[in-house]
Order: C-alpha cells, then structure tokens, then sequence
C-alpha cells in the first residue's frame, strides 16, 4: 500500500451538523449486523429498486441524508445498486469480518474498505480556484504543491552557456537576483563562498590595473567598454531632463525617485541592447545589480553598498564573457570613472543623504573604491606622496586625472573647515610614508569595512551568476 493513498475523513470538528457519530461496533457486532442485513437483502425480489448499501437496513434509525445543497464538499453520492449487487457488495464486506479477530479495534459498519491505490494510478489534484479556501487537513504532496509565485518575466527559466576565459563551459540558470544574507552566519558563508572570490578577485585584478596610470592613460577602448559608457552618459543626461523639485528639506531632492523610476523602467531594455545576442538573456540578473548601483529610492540617499552593486555589475559581466582580460584597464580607468561621474551629479543635484551613520562605511560620505584604485595609481608617483593631499594646488592639479586626488577636490569642494575635522581618517592616511603602504592599507580597509560588514552587505543580490552563498 502506497503511503498517503488512502482517503482520508475530515477531522470531527469539521463535520457538518447534521453528521452524527457512528455507533463503534466490535467484530462480533459488525458480524451480526451484516448478516441480518444480508438477510434482508436476500428478501429483497430480483428487479427492485436500487438501493443503497446503507439503507440496507431500512430502520426508522437510519439518519435522514441532508439536502443536496447543503452536504459537505467531501461528501459524494452514494452509488444506487440493485438487490443483487447489494448482496454481492454485503456478503464481501461480512467476509472481510468474519476474517478480523475477536477483540479487535471497533469499528463502524460504514467505515470505507481502505483501497490501496497502485502508484501508477496517483489522484491527480484539482486545480483550486483563487476564491477557494482549502481545508485545513487538506495537504498536497510536495511535488503537488504550486510553484512558488515568480516575480520574474518568463526568461528567469532561460539556461545561458558560455566559455569562461579559462577554458572551461559554464552553464548559468538564470533568475532575477535576490537578497540572500539575512543573518551574520550568512555573510560568513558568504565570504566562503563563489560569489565573494569572483567580485574579490575582479576589484583586486582591477587595482593592479591602476598602478602608476593616470586617467588618461588608456587607450583606444573596445565596442563593450564604450556601449557601458554610452548606457552612463545617457542617464546623466536624464538628471538634467529631471531637474531637483523645490521643498522645504535640505537634502534628499525627492525629484530622485523620479529619476530613480525611469532608470528601473529603461534599464532592462538598455542592457539588453548593449549585450550580444549569445548572452543577451543574462539581462535579467544584471539589470538588478545596475538598477541598485545608484542610490536608494526610499531613502534617498547613497553609499558603498551601491559602489559595490556596480562593481558586482561589471564582475558578473566578466564572468559571463562579455568583457575580456584586455579591457582591465579601460574598466578601471574608463568605465569606473563614467559611474563615478554620474553618481557625483546625483549627490549634489538632488543632495542624496550619505548610507549608513553619516557615511560611516566610506571615506568621504559616499565612496571608497576610488581612494583604492587611487591610491595604487599613485604608486611611485615621482612628486605627489600621502600628505600631498594638503597641498590644495596639487590636489587642484591631479583631480582630473587622478581618483584619490579626485575625492579630495570633491571634499574640500562640498565641505568646509580642514580636512583634519571633516575627514579625519583621510588625515590620518596622509601620515604614511609611501603610497604602496597607502594601497595595501586601503585594500584590507575596503574588505574589512565594506564586504565584511552586514549592514552593507545584507543588501547585495545574489543569482546564478554571482551564487547565493
């Protein structure tokens, strides 16, 4: 007998009213009341009408069977028989009687035979109606049970295959990423797992790409690096098509969730055009990670969990083949400097608030892969050491072609005072002797403060290309 297969009767609390308890009859009972039944079914003249096996009896007992619109949802119709069938179906069921013990367990002379169904033969289950309340003991097998509700268009079923740049032939199911650390023993995990040693990999692969360059030192790019760059530089444009709405607050322009709205309605379509077709059903899990690498809407406000959304952006367009080994520096210097471009122009117009406890996971409010990738650009730079940062005219003299020198100009130019009382730890950063010490520091910083910290780090997605932990 298959588990699970036999029918089931509905708890007695959920009987209807008028379904009153069998008597429980012991064996011997049941033997009697069969054979007296049968005996009457003997008497019965061929060719009467049929009847029902529980009407057998035809005592003013019997209980009277409810009206057809008010029976139970369980309760299906008995079959009618003739006195021959009946006889056949009596003299069966005072067989399977005679044959329980003496003493045995009581039971009721109208308790259904349980049929055991052959495992070829499973009860399909009906589809349920949305306005349908299902009982409560009524549970479906797992494999019966409805698919989870799927948020996603229909491509999150589509399987993407590409050849990794060792070689090797990945196979991708794809599906809109979701938040997966919930708890800190996931972000451990994490930190174990694929995803954090592909992102890892790629910042650090980037950062050796930035040593002793400048911004404009990179070459000609490739058709991938401009068309990520086109894809930036559009929705610049979009910010001044999008100007910041009067309001009585000083910060967090809600003119951003404007903004915000028509990156999340363009975006999917954007990433789609710039990807070829091979691969081009990866959009649905990249879009997400661009969508989130500009800010919150809620919140109105930014910070490194978004840098580092772009930054898993990038990475996980690596993994599937659509940047090369040779776009490293055009990424770095390039790509990266177009995002922060745009994620600048969004602070100061629509004057985000800075994530987290005023800024407290970066450097200058905002960022921190930029003081990185900066710092290992100025390695053994001939002029310019840790402290030049107090030099106001160098710094004015390398922002455009230098990411630290950069986020310098950008503090001194959004904050006043000196640089010791809005920025104290990049005060304390200029004391370093070299910037090969700077890097290695701002390295080990940006692991420990950024992709170690929960709060920060509860936030990223997670699909088939960069794996849940």
């Amino acid at each position: 007998m298959v588990p699970g297969d036999e029918q089931e009767a509905p708890p007695a609390s959920m009987k209807a009213p008028w379904a009153s308890e069998s008597n429980q009859k012991t064996p011997e009972e049941l033997k009697q009341e069969l054979q007296e039944k049968l005996a009457r079914a003997k008497a019965m003249k061929p060719g009467a009408e049929p009847v029902s096996s529980e009407n057998a009896a035809g005592s003013a007992d019997d209980h009277e069977a409810p009206p057809a619109s008010m029976k139970a949802p369980w309760a299906s119709e008995s079959k009618q028989k003739t006195p021959e069938e009946l006889q056949q179906e009596l003299q069966e069921k005072l067989a399977r009687a005679k044959a329980m013990k003496p003493g045995a367990e009581p039971m009721s002379p109208a308790s259904p035979v349980k049929v055991a169904r052959s495992p070829r033969q499973t009860p399909l289950t009906p589809p349920r109606s949305p306005g349908l309340v299902t009982a409560p003991w009524a549970q479906l097998a797992e494999e019966d049970a409805p698919p989870p509700l799927c948020l996603s268009s229909p491509k999150s079923a589509m399987k993407l295959t590409v050849l990794t740049a060792t070689g090797v032939t990945k196979t991708y199911d794809l599906r809109t990423p979701t938040k997966a650390i919930r708890v800190p023993d996931d972000l451990t995990r994490f930190q174990q797992g694929e995803a954090f040693r592909i992102v890892k990999e790629f910042i650090l692969s980037l950062n050796d790409s930035c040593v002793g360059k400048r911004l404009q030192d990179v070459g000609p790019i490739s058709p991938e690096c401009q068309a990520v760059v086109d894809v930036l530089k559009l929705m610049g444009k979009w910010v001044d098509e999008i100007p910041p709405i009067a309001q009585p607050m000083r910060y967090g322009n809600r003119a951003f969730k404007d903004w915000i709205e028509r990156i999340v309605k363009d975006t999917p379509a954007l990433i789609e055009k710039i990807l070829p077709e091979h691969i081009r059903p990866a959009a649905i899990e990249l879009a997400p990670y661009f969508i989130n690498s500009f800010g919150d809407k809620t919140r109105i406000d930014y910070g490194t969990g978004h840098e580092h959304c772009f930054a898993c952006f990038l990475a996980a367009l690596a993994t599937i083949g659509f940047f090369k080994e040779s776009d490293s520096d055009a990424l770095a210097l390039v790509v990266f400097w177009e995002y922060l471009q745009l994620v600048r122009k969004l602070q100061s117009t629509y004057k985000l608030e800075p994530a987290g406890s005023h800024g407290c996971w970066s450097l200058d409010d905002y960022q921190f892969i930029p003081f990185m990738w900066g710092s290992a650009q100025l390695i053994d730079h001939p002029t310019l050491s840790p402290s030049s940062i107090h030099d106001d005219r160098a710094v004015q003299q390398h922002a455009a072609s230098n990411y630290y020198m950069h986020c310098i100009h950008f503090i001194k130019k959004v904050k006043s005072g000196h640089i010791s009382e809005n920025s104290p730890m990049l005060n304390d950063i200029s004391a370093v002797q070299s910037w090969k010490r700077c890097n290695n520091g701002m390295i080990k910083m940006f692991f420990a403060e950024v992709m170690d910290k929960f709060p920060v780090m509860q936030h990223m997605l997670f699909g088939s290309i960069l794996p849940p932990p």
